[in-house]
């Protein structure tokens, strides 16, 4: 069996079938499979025991009801030895799988389905450890950005643990791989950045203490080989924000984010960093009181914003948009209790948000509108805000954020004596419970 789950893998990560794997094409990752293990599709029939040839054959080509089955996939991923979650389906309960999202350190590599996805994105020279040049790590990159594509629908509850995979294999490479020094230069970046992103989305999944783990590791990595300022900027600056939502951290906001932006101007920056960063200084500078340092942030964040972006802005700066500045823009003035301007910068968050390509960014803007309408006493558009978010919940249930931003909305409605916002708070608390 050991030899047969070796073929299969080895398979998989084949030049020919790595897309497919890195995507998740159930009939594509099913016949690579099958072909690997020298099976006809009647052989496979015969494997699994009550699934026909014809249905085998439908599956690989994606017509049929059976390949989003979950009984029927699990049952193909247990006889070809396939982790079940690379065919989409949740794997079988075991003492140690799944407790934490640490658990994927202590498992084999090539052992679920995470793991798989982050090898077939990597190229076979990193996963390998073999000589690695620049052709690899450009293919490394250009796996960073699938990474963030797919954080964009999916959510750090779904991709935490590729981007973990990911990190630790970049950072076997970084440590062991045989490389020339122009060729580890763009190894460390992308080693780094990899690691801020995993940090970023183990902070999405809800996971905060491995995010500041993921963080300081990004920090010592770029002070320690250095010429790695994005990264180190990046890392500073998500830990100012995920600060600026913890009680226990939220002095530390501020100080992060003004150190982010001494940093990055250790090297040139775009507008568009300097703009977030001056937005996460400015929450920061709020929630301790301080407001105006808060407004003066907010000033230089907007200034930079109407600049534009550049063609040399990092992958993790994509979001960034008057949409984003708006939402900080209303957290500012909900710290100091400013009805007006709070509920105008959620209305312009909302309005001008992405939906099709932000869509979690899009319910987190309604959220923040439906908690401003709920506490100006607006309790009919509240809800009907607030309720277009929680239809999408099983959508966007990727992000922990998501969740807590739609509870604590929904919380405002149920303290409400109006009874439709009470009647609502208590069907939308169970569709968050459930999600």
């Amino acid at each position: 069996m050991d030899d047969e789950k070796a073929i299969v893998a080895q398979a998989l990560l084949d030049q020919s079938n790595r897309a497919a794997t890195a995507a998740g094409h159930v009939g594509a990752i099913i016949r690579a499979a099958r072909l690997a293990l020298g099976l006809s599709q009647a052989g496979l029939a015969a494997r699994v025991g009550h699934v026909s040839q014809a249905t085998i054959s439908r599956i690989e080509r994606a017509s049929t009801r059976a390949a989003k089955d979950a009984s029927v996939l699990g049952d193909l991923a247990r006889v070809l030895h396939v982790p079940p979650g690379t065919l989409g389906v949740s794997p079988p309960p075991s003492p140690t799988a799944g407790s934490t999202l640490d658990d994927v350190r202590r498992r084999d590599f090539l052992g679920g389905a995470a793991a798989l996805t982050a090898a077939a994105l990597l190229p076979g020279s990193i996963a390998s450890l073999s000589a690695i040049g620049q052709p690899d790590v450009d293919q490394a990159w250009r796996a960073l950005e699938r990474l963030f594509e797919l954080d964009d629908v999916q959510g750090g509850v779904q991709l935490y643990e590729v981007a973990d995979a990911m990190s630790r294999r970049l950072g076997d490479a970084l440590r062991s791989g045989r490389y020339g020094e122009d060729v580890g230069a763009g190894l460390r970046a992308v080693t780094a950045t990899t690691m801020e992103h995993a940090g970023w989305l183990a902070y999405d999944a809800g996971q905060g203490a491995v995010a500041r783990t993921w963080w300081l590791e990004t920090i010592h990595l770029a002070r320690d080989v250095g010429r790695v300022p994005t990264a180190h900027v990046a890392a500073l600056a998500s830990m100012s924000l995920h600060a600026s939502g913890s009680l226990s951290h939220v002095r530390e906001a501020a100080p992060l984010a003004e150190a982010a932006r001494r940093a990055a101007q250790e090297s040139p920056s775009s507008p568009t960093l300097l703009s977030v960063l001056a937005a996460r200084e400015a929450v920061g500078h709020a929630q301790t009181g301080d407001r105006t340092a808060a407004r003066e942030a907010l000033i230089q964040s907007r200034k930079q914003l109407e600049r534009g972006p550049r063609a040399y802005d990092p992958l993790w700066l994509q979001f960034w948009s008057p949409a984003d500045f708006a939402c900080h823009e209303t957290r500012v003035a909900l710290a100091f209790g400013d009805g007006r301007l709070a509920e105008r910068s959620a209305r312009a968050a909302l309005a001008s948000a992405d939906e099709a390509r932000f869509p979690r960014n899009h319910a987190i803007y309604s959220a923040r509108l439906g908690a401003v309408l709920a506490r100006t006493r607006q309790l009919d558009e509240a809800i009907a805000v607030t309720s277009a978010a929680v239809k999408r919940i099983n959508d966007l249930n990727g992000s922990k954020r998501i969740l807590v931003d739609l509870a604590a909305t929904v919380d405002h409605l149920a303290a409400q004596s109006y009874p439709p916002a009470r009647q609502f708070a208590s069907a939308a608390r169970r569709l968050i419970s459930a999600a």
